[in-house]
């Protein structure tokens, strides 16, 4: 599997490169999938499910890198992208034009793959633990590219006591640059999926390591993050081998990662993909730590800020996991 990973690492290096178009390949056959940057979880994980795609179902599976997911999001919609791996977060924000002013009504789930957890992340030599520490402190609020992480990041400020005025607020592009501001000293704390490749190499980077900001306070609840962000909820991480920064329990942001495509796509061609991610996902897991936290009787959840695609409804009605929730929220979306 890893072979593959370097195998589709290389493509998506010349994709991204070369300008690929991804509508043309797709008269091909071709199936792409839109992710966050090299080094991103997302990209992780787009390549593991593009090498278990390309496998089943014998037709050529591209990763596509973009700066963000606000980038690829209206491209999915407009049928540009195949498909990607996008959070409910920016799914939503996106589909009812929350962020942007304009809907993309074509946007559709075919999946939920896992649980994203997203923290604030400072220096472990600052002393601070606490996201209420940040008072004061320059610290990464907006990434341009990422509305989503914006979004997440301004939440978990307020859950954790903070209004946007307590710090010295900042903005950069995305994950990236916010990491290398970190490793250099330009901030005092920045946002990111915990355990990726890219904080995992600031841990490296940094002397003394990174650590994650924990969730505390009266707001630090569900039931506030349904008041100011719904799809966010508090998640306790204990320490693990895979993630050493992680020393003792924190209490971080999460909400649930999606592969979304258009409603343009055909009936055919949604059954067709899902029917071999369902099959590929119990060594995906195996293979890739963050999507143990999701599972294939979890495929279905109705976390969904987007409805499903009438295809993958009828999969999973098939296969016993569609229940009255899910109608309850594809009922939500025509109100």
């Amino acid at each position: 599997m890893l072979s593959r990973i370097k195998e589709f690492t290389a493509v998506a290096a010349i994709v991204a490169a070369s300008g690929f178009v991804a509508g043309d390949a797709s008269a091909q056959g071709r199936i792409t999938i839109g992710t966050n940057p090299q080094g991103s979880l997302y990209y992780t994980i787009g390549g593991g499910i593009a090498a278990a795609l390309q496998d089943a179902l014998e037709r050529p599976v591209t990763v596509q890198p973009f700066t963000g997911s606000s980038v690829y999001l209206p491209l999915i919609s407009a049928g540009e992208v195949t498909v990607g791996l996008n959070s409910a977060i920016d799914a939503g924000g996106w589909y009812t034009g929350a962020e942007t002013g304009t809907e993309l009504s074509n946007l559709r789930v075919l999946a939920r793959l896992w649980p994203l957890r997203q923290a604030y992340i400072v220096r472990a030599e600052s002393g601070m633990t606490e996201i209420k520490d940040l008072a004061g402190k320059k610290t990464i609020v907006d990434m341009t590219a990422l509305t989503g992480v914006t979004r997440v990041n301004r939440a978990t400020l307020m859950a954790g006591g903070l209004a946007i005025e307590d710090v010295d607020a900042t903005e950069v592009s995305g994950l990236a640059p916010g990491l290398d501001a970190l490793v250099e000293g330009g901030v005092d704390a920045t946002a990111a999926a915990i355990g990726i490749p890219l904080t995992q190499q600031a841990n490296a980077t940094i002397p003394g390591g990174i650590r994650y900001l924990s969730l505390t306070g009266e707001n630090a609840t569900k039931e506030y993050f349904d008041e100011v962000l719904p799809g966010v909820y508090p998640l306790t991480v204990q320490p693990t081998p895979a993630m050493p920064e992680i020393t003792e329990p924190v209490v971080v942001s999460a909400y649930d990662i999606f592969l979304t495509t258009s409603a343009e796509m055909s009936d055919e061609e949604a059954t067709t993909i899902l029917t071999a991610l369902y099959d590929a996902f119990p060594q995906l897991r195996e293979d890739y730590p963050p999507l143990r936290g999701g599972a294939q009787d979890a495929m279905a959840f109705s976390s969904n800020t987007v409805p499903y695609h009438p295809a993958a409804a009828a999969f999973f009605k098939d296969k016993g996991l569609w229940t009255e929730d899910n109608d309850a929220t594809e009922a939500s979306f025509s109100e």
